[in-house]
């Protein structure tokens, strides 16, 4: 006794009738098996070409939903990514009213969705929002994991006879693949673009922002912060080239922490760093104010080097233009003047380019005492105290 499940006809103990029956349907089923195969097959292969077509995890993503849609039809898609890499994202084919029914069901396993977040039907290529299940069924959820993701889809019972075990995990790999190849070129393409140290955009990307900048065809009001730590070799001589790096390194988060989401900060070189304001409405004493409260804010944090503390003081320069009046690149050149005569002036000050007394003194001198003298009396108060306990 034995059975064929594929065709659900049994036999052992059958007649004539019995066998002539299963000769004639085991083709079919057969046939239809076969089909079945081949199309997962197909499919498999335009997935794996389709998702390794960019490097764009973004534009891998949506390619993955655009593909799974047309396969399995599902009422709503949620791509369960780590935090760093993309999170969590949902597309569906209907309109919000549809939706409802799938976004309860998926609440329960994904609290953090949000209706309003889900991609709409258009990300998926349809002119029009698809045709929502009868209300009241439950969907069959074909779950798809791999390395570290999870593809969760709400789809009709049909959808559960495509999902076999090589088609689901045929899938994964090919979507991981894909990830891993876009978070690496993300990571290559951010480091070209990045400061090693600071984390900060660098002197490239400054000047192809300033570039689009000059080409749009009604330039905003902007402003070029040029901001150069004062006597910063006296840290590298006295305390080691690591404790230079740390300054430079806390410095620059100071300085992104305390700038708008739409400001640009990059290091500039050397111990040098550029803020680009582009704020609407911006003016020049915007533009000061700012760089006061940064030379304030930077001047008033604390190192520790060798069991000393140690503070470091700013100057800053500072170009601005309304927007059509001076060429961007130009403004850099402005800024540097406007620092030279910062440094010239004796450091540890805001100048602004093109207005000879505009300039932000420090309060009655109330800077910390120049570096460098600092550090010479303390070495000589050092070297007498060993001399004593020599003798």
């Amino acid at each position: 006794m034995f059975m064929e499940t594929g065709c659900g006809t049994e036999y052992g103990n059958f007649n004539n009738a019995d066998a002539l029956f299963w000769l004639q349907e085991r083709p079919q089923c057969e046939s239809g098996s076969l089909h079945r195969k081949l199309a997962g097959l197909a499919f498999l292969a335009s997935f794996a070409r389709e998702v390794n077509a960019s490097l764009n995890s973004r534009e891998v993503v949506l390619a993955a939903a655009k593909l799974l849609y047309n396969y399995f039809h599902y009422d709503l898609a949620v791509f369960s990514f780590p935090p760093d890499t993309g999170g969590l994202t949902a597309f569906s084919p209907l309109d919000a009213a549809g939706c409802m029914s799938g976004y309860f069901t998926a609440r329960e396993s994904f609290p953090e969705l949000k209706l309003r977040e889900i991609n709409g039907y258009r990300h998926l290529g349809l002119a029009t929002p698809g045709h929502s299940r009868v209300p009241g069924n439950s969907p069959a959820v074909v779950e798809i994991a791999g390395e570290g993701m999870k593809i969760t889809l709400y789809c009709g019972e049909e959808a559960e006879g495509k999902a076999t075990h090589d088609l689901m995990t045929g899938i994964a790999e090919s979507l991981t693949t894909a990830m891993r190849n876009a978070r690496e070129h993300d990571r290559v393409k951010e480091l070209s673009v990045r400061d090693g140290l600071t984390g900060l955009y660098n002197r490239r990307v400054l000047e192809e922002i300033l570039n689009m900048e000059e080409s749009k065809r009604t330039p905003a009001p902007l402003a070029i912060l040029i901001i150069d730590i004062d006597d910063f070799k006296a840290i590298n001589d006295t305390f080691g080239h690591p404790a230079g790096d740390r300054v430079l390194s806390v410095l620059g988060k100071l300085m992104q922490d305390n700038c708008r989401k739409e400001n640009i900060v990059a290091r500039y070189g050397g111990e040098e760093f550029a803020v680009l304001l582009t704020n609407t409405g911006l003016t020049a004493v915007a533009a000061l104010k700012t760089a006061e409260r940064m030379r304030k804010v930077l001047g008033a944090q604390d190192f520790a080097f060798s069991g000393r503390k140690v503070r470091v003081t700013v100057s800053i320069g500072v170009a601005y233009s309304t927007g059509n009046s001076v060429a961007p690149k130009t403004m850099l050149a402005r800024a540097d003047q406007a620092l030279y005569q910062a440094k010239r002036n004796g450091k540890n000050r805001v100048c602004l380019h093109g207005a000879k007394h505009t300039e932000i003194m420090p309060e009655k001198r109330r800077r910390a005492v120049n570096l460098p003298a600092a550090l010479s009396l303390a070495g000589q108060q050092q070297h007498k105290s060993s001399r004593v306990s020599g003798l």
